[in-house]
């Protein structure tokens, strides 16, 4: 009789023995246990989200930072295109300045220069306007520079000689007389 095995149970629809009720709990613990996640896995998953915070975290302080400083650059932009409109219109006396604070409401405050250089024309002056933040330079400010060539206010133009004033003359004298009188004009030859 030791060859005799014993009978198999009927199976349910599902697949599993309808007559074995331990088999039954063991089989839907096992399954129970695939479905959960475990204290490693958690632990891991919790490591990686921390890690990608801290990344994004950095990422938008980056973006913060580079933000600011591209305001504060245009801001500088624009102040210096303001003071080199006022020198071109005669609003501000054109002269060298060094270092002289803006009248605004930022902080930190902000310091222009005007820096003034002879070009190949004497007619003309080169003008450098340079505009930045009242910092420390390892704090880095904002700065920005703008050079125009404009007309130099010191500029005389070189007296002409006495020979081309006076032919100048002769000539607008005699084209007023001529328009004057025409029959004086052929009186006169």
């Amino acid at each position: 009789m030791s060859g005799l095995r014993p009978a198999a149970a009927p199976l349910s629809p599902r697949g599993t023995p309808r007559g074995l009720p331990g088999l039954r709990a063991k089989l839907r613990s096992h399954r129970d246990r695939n479905r959960a996640f475990t204290l490693l896995e958690v632990i891991l998953s919790l490591a990686i989200l921390a890690g990608a915070l801290a990344a994004l975290g950095e990422v938008m302080r980056l973006a913060d930072r580079s933000a600011s400083i591209a305001e504060d650059e245009t801001h500088a932009q624009i102040l210096a295109a303001s003071i080199m409109d006022e020198l071109a219109a005669g609003s501000r006396e054109l002269t060298a300045v060094s270092q002289s604070q803006l009248e605004t409401a930022d902080n930190p405050p902000w310091l222009y220069t005007v820096e003034m250089g002879q070009t190949q024309y004497d007619e003309l002056v080169a003008v450098k306007v340079r505009v930045q933040q009242d910092l420390e330079p390892r704090l880095q400010p904002a700065q920005f520079e703008l050079m125009r060539w404009m007309p130099n206010p010191d500029y005389v133009p070189p007296a002409t000689d006495d020979g081309s004033t006076t032919s100048s003359t002769t000539g607008t004298s005699s084209t007023s007389g001529s328009s004057s009188s025409g029959t004086g004009s052929g009186g006169l030859k």
